[in-house]
């Protein structure tokens, strides 16, 4: 459906255009600066608007470039700056696992001389107790 509306419009256009040409044919004169020439006006107008289109096509594709160019470097900053913060989360989580490593290990450490105080006791109350009773 967009195809055909695309062609009604240009066949539009080009009727447009054809009449245009056909009422505008009488020669003007035309002063390039070093040199005078007579064409049809027509010609003159189609001429204008070639180089009028040509001049548009070249700003938009350097315009294009330059935002396609944009797009790159971003892209590229965006991928360094997610590899950066993975980096870092990776890290922190690598930091974070050691710091409770290390509170494990220590709370274990406490909990095992806790045991062997509690044994040191045991035997103590024990050989106590197997003197009076001997």
């Amino acid at each position: 459906m967009k195809k055909q509306g695309r062609l009604i419009t240009v066949l539009v256009l080009a009727l447009i255009v054809v009449i245009f040409a056909v009422l505008n044919v009488e020669p003007v004169a035309i002063n390039f600066g070093f040199t005078h020439v007579k064409w049809p006006l027509i010609i003159v107008i189609l001429v204008s608007l070639l180089i009028g289109a040509i001049i548009t096509f070249l700003a938009a594709t350097g315009s294009t470039l330059s935002q396609r160019k944009a797009q790159k470097e971003m892209t590229k900053e965006v991928t360094e700056l997610r590899d950066n913060q993975a980096a870092q989360i990776k890290a922190a989580v690598e930091a974070e696992k050691i710091k409770n490593q290390k509170a494990f290990d220590k709370a274990l450490a406490d909990k095992e001389a806790e045991v062997r105080e509690l044994h040191a006791k045991i035997n103590q109350i024990t050989q106590t107790s197997d003197h009076h009773n001997a």
